[in-house]
């Protein structure tokens, strides 16, 4: 926990991971009434007020801060570990160490300025310029930066509307600008009939007030629905966006074409070069690795885009060089630097040197090839500006460790978390460390397929499908954040401080934001802003990519097999994303939670029209669908998505309707005195997922808590969790005791037991701790997935490890918390929810009759064009 030092005004931050010198960025968690007002507080790092940019995250209930995330230069350290303090302001501040910027927009351009550069940008067009300060010891001379997209046809795509807006972040010391952010939103036009297109782009720009660097993160978006002929979702789709160009140009009024004019490495570790003759370009055409040409990188026709292993440099038509993998910065005489992030893992990528430009082709046009970007999809990269002759160059985003607090300050999050009693050394961790130390190792499993290129960087490997594979050939399989993968990692990071897990974590969100989820508003309201399922399971992508279900896939291939469809609420997963925004402050992660929590409840909640209800009345009786006419919600992961969905939306806003919609649902799927053996939890094929929704109903109990709010309903929950861990304990086993119920019983099914340890442990915790035998029969799960898992040939599958990282920590954690009050004893009678007495015909009349009330025409035809087509 959280220690005050000797006044309550001032809070102690230890730090890991520091930098030796360069920008912390780090996020801190904060018990609930500790800070209220970070304007009037101050960093100190040594005794000495330091500059320090903050920005608030999250807020508890009360309006106090919960995330607080931090920028400032750090302070000499030897060991990585820095010891700061929040304070109260002083009453007279020191002078800021910083000159900050002077920032000035209007109608038509935006000017960003300070000691090392200015910086302009027009309105009209997104064109910028950046002009290094004199005072560098170089030449002032600019450069003007310019976005091109060209179609299929090689036509220039013309720009329809454009607009700026901007976020500043204050520098606690003296209120001044600390970090400043300019979002520049394009929508261009139809280079064939001058129509809108659909197609967009995003380019923010990130400043720093105490550093030189510029930081440029460019997202291309393609906001058309797809059309997924019948629940196919391939490459080839004919909302697809084909193009053969989007690169940055940056145009210098200097010629270029002087031997001492600029130089280039390969990657950081290589000698600077000047290029002899211009045009000089660097090339990354595949990955470069072992399996680069893996059919992962099929395209529509299926075929593999590309002949060229690695990288290539050639001046002026002619290859000099070639290699695997580039890394690749320009250093200009005027003292700027710039690099492309991910350079050779989101190929293709390129780098042309003219005699006054340089390009950066983040999709470099290349002879009789066209790019696609699916319905729905976008594609981020990200360059730097180094603004100052520095040794390292333009390498600031990429560099170092991301700092964090020291562990024991995340116990007063309401992210579960589970980690302040957390065993190092435990027998679930030795398994969980194979992700990073085993030959299949994370890292490796991204080697073995191949996950590289611009779709596909960042994402798992899903290589538990395999299992029935029967040759040595390459078989495609992606995860797609499935159990929240990212979640786990940044808690391993969290627990361990080892940089590589933040680093998966880094690459797969990333990726999620980008590829996963369906960025479109013109699809099916149920499909629009969701999440797309992993690849269908036990059978290859083939040109489905991310998104599931492919035509080239075989049909019938497992129990209950779809074969086609879109996102649907069985796959949401938030978690991660919202841990994500908490500790790096990425605004996009914050915007897909909301996203995500938007789908998912108009998946079970519908929208408002009268033919949708009718839809509803024929499905009433599907699983996994919400009965619109009694208002009962399955007991199955779908719900339980949609409770943590709406719960990771309340952490984020404290919104506290978000929370009476989560004591809705419980009290619409569960209840505390119902018969538990009509629910049939012997089939476990159908109903093995009953524990994610008591897994969900845990948090709402654990946030309640946090809030002090043992109200009735708090009271109705605890009382369904003590009913079913009752009937768990008499009745529940390890899955694999009984193989021949299951259709394929595998290791799967012993990772999934970890989650009756995480139930009964938090029914042994909400029972005062009294019932001893919960916790045992918690222990027992716990210890006999370790145990078993540990003689597994298939303990290093992705899906297993997975399991592992999102589940492992809740018993212990339960067993040692301290109980802070007494929860009263179970209620014996509660009340039916209201509506459920209702007879059939009164609740459908009832339904019908509140749908009658809202008509509206234009929604009942909108609904039905999209059905229709």
């Amino acid at each position: 926990m959280m220690t005050y030092a000797n006044s309550a005004d001032r809070i102690p931050i230890n730090l890991t991971n520091t930098p030796l010198d360069g920008m912390v960025k780090t996020s801190v968690p904060l018990a609930k009434g500790l800070l209220y007002d970070i304007h009037q507080s101050q960093l100190m790092a040594n005794g000495q007020v330091i500059d320090c940019g903050a920005k608030v995250l999250a807020t508890w209930p009360d309006k106090s801060v919960k995330w607080l995330h931090l920028s400032f230069t750090a302070p000499s350290s030897d060991d990585g570990e820095l010891t700061l303090t929040l304070e109260k302001k002083a009453e007279a501040n020191l002078i800021s160490g910083l000159s900050g910027f002077q920032y000035e927009s209007n109608n038509s351009q935006t000017t960003v300025s300070n000691s090392h550069y200015t910086f302009t940008l027009n309105h009209e067009n997104g064109q910028f310029s950046i002009t290094p300060s004199a005072n560098e010891n170089c030449d002032s001379n600019p450069i003007i930066g310019e976005l091109t997209l060209l179609d299929a046809s090689e036509q220039k795509c013309a720009i329809s509307s454009c607009s700026v807006s901007s976020i500043t972040t204050p520098n606690l010391l003296d209120a001044s600008i600390f970090t400043l952010s300019l979002q520049v939103m394009v929508n261009y036009k139809s280079a064939v009939n001058d129509s809108k297109s659909g197609i967009s782009s995003r380019f923010e720009f990130h400043f720093d007030s105490a550093q030189s660097d510029i930081q440029l993160d460019i997202t291309l978006h393609n906001s058309k629905a797809a059309v997924h002929t019948g629940g196919s979702w391939d490459l080839g789709d004919p909302n697809s966006f084909q193009f053969s160009e989007f690169s940055l140009s940056l145009h210098s009024s200097e010629d270029l074409q002087g031997t001492s004019s600029l130089s280039y490495q390969l990657d950081r570790n290589a000698h600077w070069q000047t290029p002899q003759e211009l045009p000089t370009s660097i090339f990354q055409h595949s990955s470069g690795g072992k399996n680069w040409q893996s059919p992962v990188h099929l395209d529509h026709q299926q075929k593999i885009p590309f002949d060229v292993k690695g990288y290539i440099v050639e001046q002026q038509g002619k290859q000099i060089f070639s290699g695997e993998r580039a890394a690749p910065q320009i250093k200009l005489v005027n003292g700027l630097n710039l690099a492309v992030a991910d350079f050779w893992q989101k190929f293709p990528s390129a780098i042309t040197i003219s005699s006054q430009t340089i390009c950066l082709g983040l999709f470099p046009k290349q002879d009789n090839k066209q790019y696609e970007l699916q319905g729905g999809e976008k594609s981020t990269h990200s360059i730097c500006f180094g603004v100052k002759n520095a040794p390292k160059g333009a390498y600031f985003f990429t560099d170092g460790n991301y700092a964090k607090p020291h562990i024991s300050q995340y116990a007063h999050t309401d992210i579960p978390l589970y980690t302040e009693f957390q065993q190092v050394n435990g027998e679930l961790q030795s398994l969980i460390n194979n992700g990073l130390h085993s030959q299949r190792n994370f890292f490796e499993k991204r080697e073995m397929l191949d996950e590289y290129g611009w779709r596909n960087f960042g994402d798992i490997y899903a290589d538990h499908e395999t299992a029935e594979h029967q040759d040595d050939s390459i078989f495609v399989s992606h995860y797609n954040n499935q159990y929240d993968p990212i979640y786990g990692f940044l808690r391993q990071f969290i627990l361990s401080n080892d940089q590589q897990w933040f680093t998966l974590a880094d690459d797969l969100a990333k990726h999620v934001m980008d590829i996963d989820i369906y960025h479109t508003k013109d699809d099916k309201d149920e499909y629009n802003g969701g999440l797309f399922w992993h690849t269908d399971h036990y059978l290859q992508a083939f040109t489905s990519s991310h998104r599931s279900y492919s035509k080239h896939q075989g049909k019938g291939a497992y129990q209950d097999h779809a074969g086609g469809g879109g996102p649907g609420g069985q796959h949401c997963y938030t978690s991660g994303l919202t841990l994500y925004y908490l500790l790096t402050g990425n605004q996009r992660a914050k915007e897909a939670v909301l996203t995500l929590t938007n789908w998912i409840t108009y998946v079970y909640e519908g929208g408002n029209t009268c033919f949708e209800l009718l839809l509803a009345l024929k499905n009433r009786h599907v699983p996994g669908l919400k009965n619109h006419f009694n208002g009962q919600y399955p007991l199955d992961r779908g719900t339980a998505n949609y409770i943590n969905a709406l719960l990771d939306s309340y952490v984020l806003t404290t919104d506290d309707t978000l929370l009476r919609r989560v004591e809705h649902i419980i009290q619409h799927t569960v209840h505390p005195n119902e018969d538990i053996t009509l629910r049939n939890l012997e089939n476990i094929e159908e109903t093995w997922f009953y524990t994610v929704f008591l897994q969900s109903v845990v948090r709402y109990l654990d946030i309640k808590r946090a809030n002090n709010e043992l109200n009735q309903e708090f009271y109705y929950a605890r009382d369904c969790l003590m009913h079913f861990a009752h009937w768990m304990h008499n009745h529940e086993y390890m899955y694999l005791d009984k193989p021949d119920i299951l259709e394929y019983p595998n290791d799967t099914w012993t990772a999934q037991d970890l989650r009756k340890a995480h139930v009964l442990s938090a029914a042994y915790y909400y029972a005062n701790k009294t019932d001893n035998a919960l916790l045992e029969k918690a222990k027992y799960f716990e210890h006999e997935v370790a145990t078993r898992l540990a003689l597994s040939d298939t303990k290093t599958y992705t899906r297993i490890m997975v399991l592992l990282m999102q589940n492992d920590g809740p018993t212990h954690y339960y067993e040692n918390l301290p109980l802070e009050q007494t929860f009263a004893m179970v209620t014996p009678n509660w009340a039916k929810p209201k509506g459920e007495s209702n007879s059939v015909i009164g609740q459908v009349f009832t339904a019908f009759c509140k749908r009658l009330l809202a008509l509206s025409i234009s929604n009942e035809v909108n609904w039905l064009k999209k059905r229709l087509g």
